[in-house]
């Protein structure tokens, strides 16, 4: 299945991208705002090449919708973003795919697409996932706490099925290609108005004068989030767009793979917990997310 393909191309995708995200802003990143800006300068790079290779595609007033859902995209970001500074990458990773929850009634009162049991079922596993793998381990005498990316990732759960739901929506009257393309174009107008400002402009077209080690990590982000984000766009195009959001619920597992073996091979490079007691509620996290994915495709 053509859906399914893309879905698992996407969640690895972007499994990298979490994973130089979380490299870049321990190590370099002093706003997560101006970081965002760097990269989304750097996507116009893609969508120049798309403009300039298919054309413009415009359908009004689909495109300008297109345009408005880009807007969307970057407040989520902005949530991502500041989620992990405060938190692991493999735990960000899980927390990202509890958004199929809030796809699934949106894409049943806009999209017409029924759920069965078996698909709420799946998904409160994935919530209970999620408050799983953000939990951490108490000292002796001090009460439970909740990971502080959780206020932050409730945004981008919202703002993503948006996202997914509407491009949905948008692939009847656009192809793929220049739905990435303009809704690149929304995502740099979102930011548009912060490059007005002399210190953000300063800090954001510094991070790509820094270094070639830094330039080198925001060119790598930005290939794998092009890459991902566009394969999970196909996907959406040949699927459901609940399936493919669940699907694509394998990312987590996927990402704590990467993180283990640089762990191993690179100590220090990306701050993890690899304690036998964390690293047990992770994979139990990751085989509930197995199980909540099972159940809703």
């Amino acid at each position: 299945m053509d859906w399914l393909i893309f879905s698992l191309i996407g969640a690895s995708s972007l499994a990298v991208t979490g994973v130089i995200d979380k490299f870049i802003l321990d190590k370099y990143i002093r706003s997560c705002g101006a970081y965002l800006i760097t990269l989304i300068i750097l996507q116009q790079a893609f969508a120049l090449g798309i403009y300039l290779y298919l054309g413009h595609g415009f359908v009004y007033p689909h495109s300008l919708f297109a345009i408005a859902i880009g807007g969307l995209q970057a407040v989520l970001w902005v949530s991502y973003l500041r989620a992990l500074q405060v938190e692991e990458t493999s735990r960000i990773a899980a927390m990202v795919y509890v958004y199929p929850i809030f796809v699934f009634p949106a894409a049943f009162f806009f999209l017409g697409e029924t759920l069965s049991l078996r698909d709420y079922a799946g998904g409160l596993i994935l919530v209970i996932s999620a408050l799983l793998v953000s939990y951490r381990p108490p000292a002796r005498g001090e009460p439970l706490i909740l990971s502080p990316a959780l206020k932050y990732m409730f945004v981008f759960w919202i703002f993503s099925a948006l996202y997914a739901v509407a491009a949905k929506y948008l692939l009847s009257y656009m192809d793929e290609w220049h739905l990435i393309m303009w809704s690149s174009a929304g995502n740099f107008l979102a930011v548009l108005p912060f490059l007005t400002l002399r210190r953000v402009r300063e800090e954001a077209f510094g991070y790509l004068r820094h270094g070639r080690l830094l330039t080198s990590a925001l060119i790598a982000d930005e290939i794998f989030d092009f890459l991902g984000r566009g394969a999970l766009i196909f996907a959406y195009a040949a699927g459901s767009v609940a399936l493919v959001s669940s699907v694509a619920a394998l990312q987590p597992f996927i990402t704590l793979i990467y993180v283990m073996m640089l762990s191993l091979s690179f100590p220090g490079v990306i701050r993890e917990e690899m304690t036998p007691q964390t690293l047990s509620l992770k994979l139990a996290a990751v085989f509930l997310i197995v199980l909540g994915v099972y159940l809703i495709s």
